[in-house]
């Protein structure tokens, strides 16, 4: 592969990841909207929603062949990530119908500490010091956030700890979809909303809405959700875990951004400093590492 193939690739996956991870921030402009709903509710509809939306997508992508990325060779992979998928979209959901929008941004914003310790576990993948650096400086911007967010986070203690299970799960996710980079892995998550959709369905049950209420959650489904999800797809097989972690760790500042613009929910002033240590993390971190590809790549050639 030559240096300016192997450096598009990389700049391509992560243009990906941020197109991604600014779908992934509009989900508590979303949920506002609906406050009569929990969490499971919500997951209910948008869900199969989002299922629905990427079956469209592989069908379009591969037409007569999709029988056979249905099931790939390897269908251990596509259950782990439906697993990750139907669990931690379930989890981020609920919790941001417990806390504030940016409480929980920010403790998902741990999800770089899980995906690192998943990489070396999973595929002995090794983080560089720089990237170890930039998570700390950014975890020191959710820690400030957090501090600033106390009040909320004092009588919300499930909320934190729901966060923090989704941000392990999105960390498997995106380790798995690294992984088995060569597979086709979106059926998985199509299965794991179709997953979700039947628990909520059976054990919970789906309470009646009203029709723009079901246009609105499977608008999100489709903005929020599927598009975010087939783009990070696509971005992280060409960036290394850690970095495109990175990437979306900007959903720590404009998740609060879109809710206090839109619905006007405040958030401290220290989000705003922490939320500038977080952006210079990944800015840092990622142009860095587009150096270092780009450095190992003229060593290759």
């Amino acid at each position: 592969m030559t240096v300016p193939a192997r450096s598009s690739r990389y700049l391509f996956g992560i243009g990906c990841c941020c197109l991604a991870t600014l779908g992934w921030s509009l989900s508590g402009l979303f949920v506002r909207w609906v406050p009569q709903l929990d969490g499971w509710g919500i997951n209910g509809y948008r869900a199969p929603a989002t299922a629905v939306f990427l079956l469209i997508y592989l069908a379009l992508r591969y037409r007569s062949d999709l029988p056979r990325h249905l099931w790939p060779k390897q269908p251990q992979a596509l259950f782990v990530v439906a697993a990750f998928f139907g669990i931690g979209s379930t989890l981020y959901v609920y919790a941001l119908t417990m806390g504030t929008v940016a409480s929980v941004s920010v403790l998902g914003a741990t999800s770089p500490f899980f995906a690192a310790l998943l990489a070396w576990l999973v595929m002995r993948e090794r983080t560089t010091a720089v990237a170890l650096a930039a998570t700390v400086v950014a975890l020191v911007g959710v820690a400030i956030v957090v501090q600033a967010e106390m009040s909320a986070l004092a009588t919300g203690f499930s909320a934190a700890l729901i966060s923090l299970g989704y941000a392990f799960c999105f960390a498997g996710q995106t380790v798995w979809l690294r992984r088995y980079r060569d597979l086709e892995l979106i059926p998985g998550i199509a299965l794991g909303g179709l997953l979700v959709f039947a628990f909520v369905w059976i054990f919970v049950g789906l309470p009646p809405l009203r029709a723009w209420q079901v246009g609105l959650l499977s608008l999100m489904g489709l903005v929020q959700l599927a598009l975010p999800l087939i783009l990070f797809a696509a971005g992280a097989k060409h960036v290394p875990v850690v970095p495109a972690m990175l990437i979306a760790l900007a959903d720590v500042v404009l998740n609060p951004f879109w809710v206090w613009l839109v619905h006007g929910e405040q958030p401290p002033s220290g989000s705003i400093v922490g939320g500038t240590l977080i952006l210079s993390a990944i800015i840092g971190a990622t142009l860095y590492e587009n150096r270092r590809q780009r450095l190992i790549a003229q060593q290759e050639v």
